[in-house]
């Protein structure tokens, strides 16, 4: 029997793992986040080329977005909008995010998100009828991205 399987231990627990934000140089955990999901979006031109019958593609850019919940907790998000409403400046945002999985052989992904915008801002919320600790959803976009390390293949595909 081959040795080449995908091993449950090999894949990555979305418990596992850190981020960190960068708000106006000053960092620190984003220890608020309950989920984070980032993605690059290709922008493809699509043309019919003479002599040629089938359609052609071309990557011709990219675009930065994903989504967060963050428990309400923490009022950095509001302080660089309200900069923003009374001066016209908005202060950069990074985010750093690692994702481990001590059980996986195929070691760290580690990528920084840089130019975050947060499409919505928490600013307040109450409900009478319930008792869960309060968690706000948010879209974002980023303007380019680092990868700082990368995943391996698994051990026994090495």
């Amino acid at each position: 029997m081959s040795n080449n399987y995908t091993r449950l231990a090999d894949t990555i627990s979305s418990k596992e793992g850190k981020a960190y934000i960068t708000i106006n140089g000053a960092n620190r955990e984003l220890f608020e986040i309950s989920s984070l999901t980032a993605q690059l979006e290709l922008n493809i031109q699509s043309r019919r080329m003479l002599g040629h019958r089938m359609t052609q593609h071309k990557v011709t850019g990219a675009e930065g977005t994903g989504s967060m919940t963050m428990y309400f907790m923490n009022s950095d998000m509001l302080k660089l909008a309200l900069a923003y409403i009374k001066n016209g400046s908005y202060g950069g945002i990074k985010i750093q995010v690692k994702n481990e999985d001590e059980q996986s052989t195929i070691g760290t992904q580690e990528v920084v998100l840089m130019n975050v915008i947060l499409a919505t801002i928490p600013v307040t919320t109450l409900d009478d009828q319930s008792d869960d600790p309060i968690t706000i959803d948010v879209d974002f976009t980023f303007d380019d991205i680092e990868g700082l390390s990368f995943f391996d293949l698994p051990e026994n595909y090495r």
